[in-house]
């Protein structure tokens, strides 16, 4: 997570404007502003001190800053501009003679009432006002954080199709006549063969109907209508000839997936709840809000390739005494996925230990293994709901929705999937929280559950990102860049840089220089989660997690810049020429 007031207030230090009449700073690191400075000493002034006493945050804080370079040993860390400073403006030159010079005492000057973007390199954007009495900054997810700073490159809606998104955590929702000549081919191949009926999709949403009977409120959990489709969906994909089945209680319609957690995490008691490193970046903020729920991290051994075994699953259930654990599956950034025998046994642990599994399965249709459950040559889906005994007593919590499988995000509907128990608290939490979802929204998109209607769109939705997730590694593995663990599921690519010439080889230099050309990408730190940053290592700075969920060309797009940065820093054989007329 970020703390915005750091950043800003780091950023005004090391700006322009502040050096050029900031002389005590300056005799610190020359005329040029050039020079090295102890990190300690910064982290030191008053303002800072206001602010965090955390010289780990103040070292990654930094690392974030454009135009700054931190260099760190054993002992001390230092930090100085890279670009030198520029002669004071004659504007500038022509302020009042009595305007106060700082001295080390100056530098409890507030960045907040100056714009520290004025002399940076890039496009300035408005600084956020000061905070009203009452009301505190908050920390930013890792995508927003990113948009952010692509803006003050000069990204807009205006030029986005100029950039390249590899940071987004969306798909594309192009109509399949947009997609990739090789993509679109086999679609027609598999009408021929009758496996598909359309080569356009099985449903086609244009609008919603806004009546009379559909205006008023609706039910905190959602329409009965839609929660009916989302059981008979489990049932008959996942369940079939079992006792115990999904009902309309069993299901709550939620707006998104971060409130199906949010009222989750508000239902839940005093508890110890254990969580995965690396895992999706909204979960730290949101388990730092709940003051009720310790959250234990469980590191992820890359050497596993991110992956647990059954043994160290038990033990640490057992010896953390955790009454829940929390886990995207697919994995959000790894990609690594659990299925088959595996996720059927971490059911069975969950259900031996009493310990609730909560399994946010938003990417269980972004399958590319060739283990299926269920089987089927053409299509792969994945959900613990499978291997559910007992609905209603199983401690097994489901998190799905249309944003990511059904390409709809802007719509805002997702579901938990659960316990009787479960349904009625998260119920009476969404009364107090959010009301309910659209009920409009949701009476309009009941067909898009038909089961027979979800296997159409899971086979052209796999044949697509099938696609593009084997160009993204070939292209990335041309590059140099190792991804040890190639992703299983979702959209993503979690890739080490470390062995990239500096300063590419961390996550910040990466991420600063892929904005110089106008591409997007997401520094790994952010899914180091760290609720209250009560730790002070930080971990995956030498990751990034980049995505296929953009357009064919926008990917495209996107990794020609990183291959220019690779070679601007490296040298060598320009590698983009035999990718030029893929499709």
């Amino acid at each position: 997570m970020v703390d915005v007031r750091l950043e800003r207030q780091l950023t005004y230090y090391f700006s322009d404007k502040n050096l050029w009449k900031d002389e005590w700073l300056k005799s610190q690191i020359g005329e040029d502003a050039l020079g090295w400075v102890d990190v300690a000493m910064i982290a030191g002034f008053k303002r800072v001190q206001e602010i965090t006493s955390d010289m780990e945050l103040v070292v990654s804080c930094l690392r974030r800053i454009p135009d700054l370079e931190v260099f760190e040993d054993d002992n001390r860390a230092q930090v100085r501009r890279t670009r030198p400073l520029p002669a004071k403006p004659s504007s500038a030159a022509s302020e009042k003679d009595g305007e106060e010079k700082h001295s080390e005492g100056g530098h409890d000057h507030d960045a907040s009432h100056s714009n520290a973007w004025d002399e940076m390199p890039h496009k300035a954007v408005e600084e956020p006002p000061p905070m009203i009495p009452g009301f505190r900054e908050v920390a930013k997810t890792g995508v927003i954080y990113v948009m952010d700073q692509a803006a003050r490159h000069g990204y807009s809606a205006k030029v986005s199709h100029e950039w390249a998104n590899l940071g987004q955590g969306s798909p594309e929702t192009t109509k399949p006549r947009h997609w990739p000549t090789n993509v679109r081919k086999r679609l027609t191949e598999l009408v021929e063969k009758g496996i598909l009926s359309s080569e356009t999709g099985p449903w086609n949403i244009d609008s919603l109907e806004v009546t009379e009977e559909n205006s008023h409120y609706g039910n905190p959990n959602g329409d009965l209508a839609m929660r009916s489709a989302v059981a008979r969906y489990y049932n008959e994909l996942y369940r079939k000839g079992k006792s115990s089945q999904y009902t309309a209680d069993n299901v709550a319609i939620v707006g998104g997936g971060r409130l199906a957690l949010t009222r989750l995490c508000c239902a839940m008691g005093n508890i110890n709840l254990g969580h995965f490193l690396p895992d999706y970046t909204a979960y730290a903020e949101l388990l730092s809000q709940f003051k009720t729920i310790n959250s234990i991290p469980i590191l992820l051994d890359p050497e596993n390739n991110f992956r647990i075994t059954l043994r160290e699953l038990r033990r640490e259930i057992v010896g953390r005494g955790l009454s829940a654990l929390l886990m995207s599956n697919p994995c959000n950034p790894t990609g690594q996925l659990i299925e088959g025998e595996d996720l059927k046994s971490w059911v069975r642990i969950a259900r031996e230990t009493n310990c609730s599994l909560v399994l946010d399965e938003i990417y269980s249709r972004y399958i590319y293994t060739q283990r299926m459950a269920p089987t089927d040559a053409h299509w792969r889906m994945v959900s613990s709901a499978q291997f559910v005994e007992d609905v209603d007593k199983d401690p097994v919590v489901i998190l799905d929705g249309l944003t990511k499988c059904w390409r709809m995000p802007g719509l805002r509907i997702c579901w938990i999937v659960a316990p009787r128990s479960v349904i009625s608290a998260v119920g009476a939490a969404g009364s107090f929280l959010d009301g309910g979802p659209s009920l409009p929204t949701q009476r309009a998109l009941v067909p898009v559950l038909n089961p027979k209607l979800v296997i159409e769109q899971t086979i052209m939705l796999q044949t697509l990102f099938s696609h593009k997730r084997d160009y993204f590694l070939r292209r990335l593995s041309d590059m140099g860049i190792e991804v040890d663990s190639p992703p299983q599921g979702t959209f993503y690519v979690w890739c080490d840089i470390s062995k990239l010439p500096a300063p590419i080889s961390t996550c910040w230099g990466f991420f600063r220089e892929l904005l110089n050309e106008k591409v997007i990408c997401t520094p790994g730190v952010f899914f180091d989660i760290n609720p209250g940053q009560r730790r002070k290592l930080n971990r995956y700075e030498s990751f990034v997690r980049l995505s296929y969920g953009p357009s064919f060309k926008e990917i495209h797009r996107g990794l020609d810049g990183i291959q220019r940065i690779i070679e601007k820093f490296r040298g060598g054989t320009n590698a983009m020429s035999s990718f030029q007329s893929q499709d």
